[in-house]
């Protein structure tokens, strides 16, 4: 009772600051549960947080398909759905492969939640952003080394807030990826990785691709640590 009160007490001053709270996990303390929850401020009409991520990393290791899958819930089918819905030009539709600058948005309600889910329809822009608290903008770069100015292009000129590099499991860490590091690094901006194919890699393979992961972020040029989440 006396945790359920704190919580009640918490949602009151939230929303006489005009903000709002949603738990997040309840821990057993010593002494009774402990609540972590999050206290994000109600955007007024129009005004929403919007966070920029370039995806990067060498060709076919699936970036334009984990941009699909994110901003319409639903899952590839194994033939090339989810990165339809990213591609601009037919010529990436017959290829498989990015060769310009697209960008696609997630928006998030105050909860967390996915608004554009594709549960009932696909939404437009305009309603998504209308319906969410935060939009995540995807910024799709080439992967092809032949594209490599569009690529530094779309680094430099979309303004990203992070950097989301994309390995292929299968793949290991290839020498795009290096390339498209070096110019993240030196525009000195945040760092995520994402190792797909995961499915479909041998257990052996999929750690040589990690440690070998794990080195570079290591190694004097780049000095990052690396925080595995799975």
């Amino acid at each position: 009772e006396t945790f359920e009160a704190s919580l009640a007490t918490l949602r009151l001053m939230a929303g006489r600051l005009d903000a709002h709270v949603t738990p997040l996990r309840n821990i057993q303390g010593k002494k009774g549960l402990c609540a972590e929850v999050l206290v994000r401020k109600i955007p007024v009409e129009g005004d929403f947080g919007d966070l920029r991520v370039a995806v990067i990393g060498n060709v076919d290791s699936g970036k334009s398909t984990i941009i699909g899958v994110m901003t319409t819930g639903r899952l590839d089918n194994g033939r090339g759905l989810a990165r339809s819905n990213v591609f601009r030009h037919r010529h990436e539709l017959e290829s498989g492969r990015t060769s310009s600058i697209s960008q696609q948005i997630m928006g998030l309600d105050l909860d967390g939640r996915l608004v554009n889910d594709g549960a009932v329809r696909d939404y437009s822009w305009s309603e998504v952003m209308e319906r969410s608290a935060k939009v995540i903008t995807f910024i799709d770069l080439a992967g092809h080394e032949k594209y490599i100015k569009t690529t530094v292009t779309g680094l430099t000129g979309s303004l990203p807030s992070y950097a989301m590099v994309v390995i292929g499991a299968n793949m290991g860490v290839l020498r795009m990826t290096r390339e498209h590091l070096g110019v993240a690094l030196a525009l000195k901006l945040p760092l995520l990785f994402v190792v797909t194919k995961i499915d479909m890699c041998p257990p052996n393979v999929l750690n040589s691709t990690l440690t070998e992961l794990s080195k570079i972020l290591r190694s004097p040029g780049v000095r990052k640590m690396p925080l595995v989440v799975r």
